[in-house]
């Protein structure tokens, strides 16, 4: 089949945009990627190889902004669908505007998650503790009017499919579709890609710079760790920079500055990151009750054990005291778990071990296959 796919922006290496390069790469439809900014010098280098068709576009600036303004992008933007079997509108809370416009042909929904500063209340809560009354009255105004053109939207979706049940729990609790019209696909990773190597002494977080990332709880972790426990151990922390997050990997980087211990790398290459996962004694995940969360199925892959935060896609994918540890997100809890870790190496190992294992469960062939099988049955039935 012809597939049109539409992405609100490509220029991140996050989560989405792997998506959708996977999709591109493996897929046995052939598919059309439409989007509304798309910068080939700071996203994935593969999408060079495909032709990326790019509507009005807006340069990205902050997330607020951002947010809004590609909202009303998308919802302004016009695909000729005629020459197409099939919409596929891959989201994160924006893409689902496109729909105002283009909808008829059947259309799925591949769902990161419905928008978080509206849906996810943990989010929501940390945006608030920032804001005055008259910010926080503003907001909530904002959402409510959010809310309302996006159950339009999502109405026009025949099916949507959900990368977790975290996610798909965002989706039934806003009442933005019947629950079967719904199904889960678990993203995968490259599992081939990585290699069981040393456990060298060293912590590992990789994971896009951001503030929901949370890259300075594993600071404050490793802080507190190197205080009551250890002084051999190194803290790594690896990934991008969007342009929106440069003040806070700033700020991070400041933190990591007080310990020679921890390592602070922007963009590093693949060769190198797949040695820093391969290398690793253990892996962090901290980020802020994360849709699904890729890292803790990287880490298995790399047999080695996960110490992840007790919240979102990592309750999914991380089975405790088996395949790694959860914990509250506190610096304290995260410290006590390293060091349950560090002073118990057959424990690290046999966690890795069954990390390994629970990894092969998620890969980006199952994903692919899942997902041919969706558009196949959608373009049937409608």
């Amino acid at each position: 089949m012809k597939i049109a796919l539409y992405h609100a922006w490509i220029y991140g290496k996050g989560g989405g945009e792997r998506i959708v390069l996977e999709l591109l790469k493996h897929s046995k439809h052939d598919i059309t990627v439409y989007t509304n900014h798309y910068n080939p010098d700071t996203t994935y280098p593969e999408f060079r190889k495909y032709e990326i068709k790019v509507l009005r576009s807006l340069p990205i600036i902050g997330d607020l902004f951002r947010g809004m303004s590609f909202s009303l992008l998308a919802a302004i933007s016009k695909i000729s669908l005629d020459e197409y079997d099939l919409l596929v509108v891959s989201t994160g809370g924006v893409a689902e505007f496109i729909l105002f416009r283009n909808h008829s042909k059947p259309t799925l929904g591949i769902c990161l998650t419905p928008l978080r500063a509206a849906h996810d209340y943990m989010l929501l809560k940390e945006k608030m503790r920032s804001k005055n009354i008259l910010s926080r009255n503003l907001y909530r105004l904002g959402i409510r009017f959010y809310k309302h053109f996006e159950k339009k939207a999502w109405k026009h979706f025949d099916r949507v499919l959900c990368i977790s049940r975290n996610s798909l729990s965002r989706v039934l609790e806003g009442r933005l579709i019947e629950d079967n019209k719904t199904g889960i696909l678990h993203p995968g990773t490259d599992i081939s890609n990585f290699r069981p190597g040393k456990y060298e002494k060293y912590f590992f977080y990789p994971s896009r710079f951001s503030y929901h990332k949370r890259q300075d709880l594993a600071v404050k972790a490793f802080l507190d760790f190197k205080r009551r426990y250890d002084t051999k151990f190194k803290l790594v922390l690896a990934g991008g920079v969007n342009p929106e997050s440069l003040e806070y990997f700033e700020m991070v980087k400041k933190m990591a500055s007080v310990s020679r211990d921890i390592i602070v790398k922007n963009d590093v290459e693949d060769k190198e990151w797949l040695s820093l996962y391969s290398n690793c004694y253990a892996v962090l995940f901290c980020a802020l009750n994360e849709d699904w969360g890729i890292v803790p199925i990287e880490a298995g892959a790399s047999k080695k054990p996960v110490i992840s935060v007790d919240e979102g896609g990592p309750r999914e994918s991380v089975k405790n005291g088996e395949t790694g540890l959860l914990v509250p997100s506190e610096p304290e809890a995260f410290s006590e778990a390293m060091n349950r870790l560090a002073k118990d190496p057959k424990l690290a190992r046999k966690m890795g071990g069954e990390g390994l294992k629970e990894s092969k469960k998620y890969s980006w062939t199952d994903f692919v296959k899942g997902f041919d099988r969706e558009v196949e049955k959608i373009a049937n039935e409608v």
